[in-house]
């Protein structure tokens, strides 16, 4: 029976081993259908007559031909906080960069800083205002112009307001205010449209977003994909490229966000009107990946002489729980671990608060590893003292083995009166390990998606503990590159622990528990260095456990 407990066991973890890194770690996204345009770019043409009433602007109708060539020069605004720096150019009164100072594109230290406009080098900047009724106002392109200086800085941690304004003469003015707090990533956005005609105005207004993914599709895969997320009523939904390329999606309200968004960033837009608008994501090039998300008002009409506002709040930044959380706007669900998120939100808190003393998430890994070792030693030490007792009846269980081999029924009742007369639990070694599982994948999905380890180093080599540990050595190993010294490390020390695990008296399942090292190290050579720091922590703790036991046993 104890045989079949451990086997049942072993194949469980496994599967949950296999599955995880099956399609969350190895398997590389579907290739997006091999279309480069869903629709085609709308023509813009003069509005002859103005609706009597309001009439809403199907999907299809959105204007998406907002391109500027990289090169060109335009006059600028800039601000300067100590988190970001953000550029506003004249056209269309546009976000053209958001760079985060304290993040930065890849991991070497001359990498530049990371970049939020993530279609900046197509062209495509967000936050262009259309009245879709009048496109031949081209207000998506046309200068704005602002009494302020080209350089803001908050420095006096009081909020900045940023306003720029353009008119059609005659016809309407828009203002556009951007609202920065400072030492936060929050942006808040107002839209004024005033009516300078005596005529009454009937329109509707788009506010277009545009998004590639944060990584180059060559380095995009499933487990940390750049996605189209939405929180309505306290449940995320994710849309991939090939889902919103399947069918038209329009997202009504009421909805608490709606994001593009990876394990690491999140450019999220957050609607202050409780209605009145709605959300028509659509794909551009699918073989890119590029995005259009457009922010549709209601239909609306404005009186002569008349102004009417519309509000918007942006959280455009890391996925930092402490800092989603102080934004509020429940932005704090956009970091999702899955079924494991009750175990690993507290455990990137319980990090934090060590790297507050160590200042390396590396030495904060192997604290935890300590913490929660200390939780588990108890069961690990019935565990252990279990298997001490099964090994000490070992040779009763051989002779019952031998005595009814060909009866399985009586063999089973022999063996469970052997357990109940030497009070032994076939199971109670397996319950440690079974109780750590939760514990072990609710880890390698926050060390996968927390945004406080990305770019962080541990010492010598390990310099990305959200990244596979390789040590270069002057030439590449086939598929691996570098060669993967703490994960060998992990796999020898969990050799020695085997080895010193009293033996099941069963040569098939001795077998199986010796193979069991050697699969680990092929499991775990992509996973964070972090996560392997962890398991390794963990291996030598359980060999001095074990040490101890045997010693006194």
């Amino acid at each position: 029976m104890e045989k079949r407990a451990l086997i049942a066991l072993v194949l469980s973890l496994l599967v949950l081993v296999f599955w995880e890194m099956y399609f969350g770690l190895f398997r590389m996204p579907a290739p997006p259908p091999n279309k480069t345009e869903q629709a085609a770019p709308a023509t813009t043409q003069p509005a002859t007559t103005q609706p009597a009433t309001p009439q809403t602007v199907p999907p299809q109708a959105l204007p998406q031909d907002h391109v500027f060539r990289p090169d060109q020069q335009f006059q600028s605004w800039a601000i300067e906080d100590p988190l970001y720096r953000m550029n506003i150019i004249a056209p269309g009164a546009r976000l053209s960069s958001f760079e985060l100072k304290k993040h930065r594109k890849a991991v070497h230290p001359d990498s530049p800083p990371m970049q939020m406009v993530t279609s900046q080098a197509g062209g495509y900047l967000p936050m262009a205002i259309d009245l879709l009724h009048h496109q031949d106002w081209q207000l998506s392109t046309r200068p704005f112009f602002s009494e302020a200086g080209p350089e803001t800085v908050l420095e006096d941690k009081k909020p900045r307001v940023l306003s720029l304004s353009t008119e059609v003469p005659g016809k309407v003015r828009v203002t556009k205010s951007f609202t920065c707090s400072p030492e936060s990533y929050l942006l808040d956005l107002e839209v004024q449209i005033g009516n300078l005609s005596s005529e009454r105005l009937v329109d509707q207004m788009g506010i277009s977003f545009y998004f590639l993914p944060f990584s180059p599709p060559e380095e995009e895969s499933s487990y940390n994909p750049s996605q189209l997320t939405t929180l309505e009523k306290g449940s995320l939904k994710n849309f991939t490229t090939k889902d919103l390329s399947k069918s038209d999606l329009v997202l009504k309200p009421p909805m608490t966000w709606v994001a593009y968004e990876n394990n690491f960033f999140i450019n999220a837009i957050i609607p202050v009107a409780e209605g009145g608008y709605q959300v028509v994501p659509r794909i551009l090039d699918a073989t890119k990946g590029l995005l259009q998300l457009v922010y549709l008002t209601d239909p609306f009409q404005l009186e002569g002489n008349e102004t009417k506002s519309f509000k918007l709040r942006f959280y455009i930044g890391p996925k930092e729980l402490s800092t989603l959380a102080r934004a509020e706007h429940q932005l704090a669900s956009a970091v999702d671990y899955g079924w494991f998120t009750f175990i690993a939100k507290p455990l990137v808190y319980v990090l934090d608060w060590f790297y507050r003393y160590t200042h390396n998430w590396g030495v904060a890994i192997i604290l935890l590893t300590i913490v929660i070792k200390i939780l588990f030693w108890p069961l690990t030490q019935k565990s252990y003292q279990s298997m001490q007792k099964m090994k000490k009846i070992q040779p009763k269980m051989t002779q019952i083995r031998e005595k009814y081999k060909g009866d399985r029924e009586k063999m089973n009742q022999e063996l469970m009166g052997l357990y109940r007369t030497y009070k032994v639990n076939p199971m109670g070694g397996c319950l440690p390990m079974l109780l750590q599982i939760p514990v072990f994948f609710a880890l390698y999905r926050m060390l996968n998606g927390a945004v406080e380890l990305r770019h962080e180093p541990f010492m010598l080599w390990i310099d990305d503990l959200t990244a596979p540990d390789r040590l270069p050595i002057g030439f590449d190993i086939p598929y691996l590159g570098g060669l993967p010294v703490l994960t060998l490390l992990m796999g020898i020390t969990m050799f020695i622990q085997q080895k010193m695990t009293p033996s099941a008296g069963d040569p098939r399942q001795d077998q199986i528990m010796m193979i069991m090292p050697v699969m680990f190290t092929v499991f775990f050579v992509n996973f964070p260095s972090g996560l392997v720091l962890y398991w390794l922590v963990n291996n030598v703790l359980s060999i001095a456990q074990q040490y101890w036991v045997n010693h006194h046993a």
